[in-house]
């Protein structure tokens, strides 16, 4: 008999750590793509394609691997439901002409990474990003700049850092 089947608590241990592990690594491959995008988007005023996309897949898989890991797909769910509900958002923003098609595409990974941490995050992660954007081009506003576009990705990865540290304030508190 093999030490799996001797002690059945060792598959739940494994499985700990396996989500912890995977946890603290879509977190953290969130971080770095986030600063990447923010990068190029503060100087070129744009999202590259490429790195949205890299940024979305790495935390699909890791929202993939958390889900199975704790045999729980509630996670995975939300967070994928995030990711339609902040698209449709920003697409009809981009509709009205308020913002670009890269801060439509990076919405999904926004959603997906909000969505994960509950629907009240999906919604204070956007609000952040919002005020936070409105803050930056309030000053440009004032001294009557011609060019006013806001590179809205840096402050879109914000609003999710910020809602991630609150839900872990919240946790923690709990």
């Amino acid at each position: 008999m093999s030490d799996w089947e001797q002690n059945p608590g060792m598959d739940l241990a494994a499985a700990n750590a396996l989500s912890n592990f995977a946890y603290f690594a879509t977190w953290s491959w969130f971080i770095a793509t986030a600063i990447m995008l923010s990068r190029v988007d503060f100087r070129e005023r744009r999202l590259p394609n490429t790195l949205v996309l890299i940024a979305y897949l790495g935390g699909l898989l890791g929202f993939t691997v958390i889900a199975f890991s704790r045999a729980d797909f509630t996670l995975l769910v939300n967070a994928a439901l995030g990711s339609v509900i902040a698209s449709l958002g920003y697409l009809m923003i981009h509709l009205f002409g308020g913002m670009g098609m890269g801060d439509v595409k990076y919405a999904g990974v926004i959603g997906l990474y909000l969505g994960s941490l509950g629907w009240t995050y999906l919604y204070l992660g956007s609000l952040i990003s919002f005020v936070g954007a409105a803050l930056w081009v309030l000053p440009q506003m004032l001294s009557n700049r011609e060019n006013r576009s806001v590179p809205f990705g840096p402050f879109m990865a914000l609003g999710v850092v910020a809602s991630g540290f609150i839900a872990i304030g919240v946790t923690a508190g709990a």
